[in-house]
């Protein structure tokens, strides 16, 4: 019996004042760091109590956005529980609380990551071929707000064509308290696309023997052909080499008459049509004007194309 008595006398003394009488204690922090959307009276103080579980949960206010934070009073703290908690409270700790909202560092490979797979959700040539990401130049650090931790974004210029030297800005948060940092790296894109077998002269007319498959470093070509059909049967405008790439800009459709060639000069007038020979002096498309000679007269006129080796003069 004497036992217990002690045992009960040790329990007692060791319990606080605030518990012992079934009260709750709310030890404020002198600073806190939160990350979510509201601050929580969990995030600023300790607390202690039977009903300390249902304290944790009050709302106190909206986070700060920022680095700078807010600086709450015990006596604001305590209106916000009051406002919830009917039952009465011990206030301890500071007469304040500095709330700041918690941050946290980004290291060099975590952006070297957000940049590579920004650079993979944009680029226009990963159906194309293979992008190859090279020499990433990023900052040492960069500190986001942790709520934005896994929300940081890559952006990209409107223009960007993603092949050479490819800058972008990571960016995390909203409005005026986003932060952001500069990021860069070399995009190169292997890609398999036809090139000359042999060397072609300007004007050939290309044919499917005349092509193969190459796989090539594409970064450093204008705009290519990806494919044989975009080129099989296409004029040349200038040479091309053998294991040359085709570029869409050295291509063109061969015109229906090119110069040299003999044409039949067709004359309307009234319902009458009169047909001579003649040799075409400049290369013609489907119903352009062109300077034809007449064979037998030697003399220049100017006709419309109006079929394959068919010239057409109105009187």
């Amino acid at each position: 019996m004497k036992l217990l008595v002690l045992l009960s006398v040790f329990v007692t003394l060791t319990l606080s004042p605030a518990a012992a009488i079934g009260e709750s204690r709310v030890m404020l922090r002198e600073k806190a760091f939160v990350s979510g959307e509201y601050i929580y009276l969990k995030d600023i103080a300790s607390l202690e109590g039977a009903d300390r579980e249902t304290l944790s949960g009050i709302p106190i206010m909206k986070t700060p956005a920022g680095p700078l934070g807010v600086t709450l009073s015990s006596a604001f703290v305590a209106g916000k529980i009051g406002e919830r908690y009917p039952k009465p409270v011990v206030m301890e700790g500071p007469s304040s609380v500095q709330v700041c909202e918690k941050f946290v560092d980004l290291s060099a490979k975590d952006l070297a990551d957000l940049y590579r797979n920004g650079i993979m959700e944009s680029s226009p040539w990963k159906r194309v071929g293979e992008v190859v990401i090279e020499d990433v130049k990023v900052p040492a650090g960069f500190r986001v707000p942790e709520k934005y931790r896994h929300a940081v974004q890559a952006k990209f210029s409107p223009r960007e064509d993603f092949l050479g030297l490819t800058p972008a800005t990571l960016t995390a948060g909203l409005g005026a308290s986003a932060v952001s940092c500069r990021v860069s790296g070399k995009v190169r894109v292997m890609a398999s696309v036809p090139v000359a077998r042999t060397n072609l002269t300007r004007g050939a007319v290309i044919s499917e023997t005349d092509l193969e498959t190459k796989r090539l470093d594409i970064s450093t070509y204008p705009a290519l052909a990806w494919d044989k059909k975009e080129c099989v049967d296409m004029r040349l405008k200038g040479s091309l080499r053998a294991g040359s790439p085709l570029l869409r800009s050295n291509i063109e459709q061969p015109p229906l008459i090119s110069r040299g060639d003999p044409v039949f000069i067709e004359a309307r007038c009234e319902g009458l049509v009169v047909r001579d020979r003649g040799i075409a002096l400049k290369d013609g498309f489907l119903e352009e004007q062109i300077p034809v000679k007449n064979a037998a007269s030697g003399k220049k006129v100017f006709g419309t194309v109006i079929a394959a080796s068919r010239i057409e003069v109105m009187f």
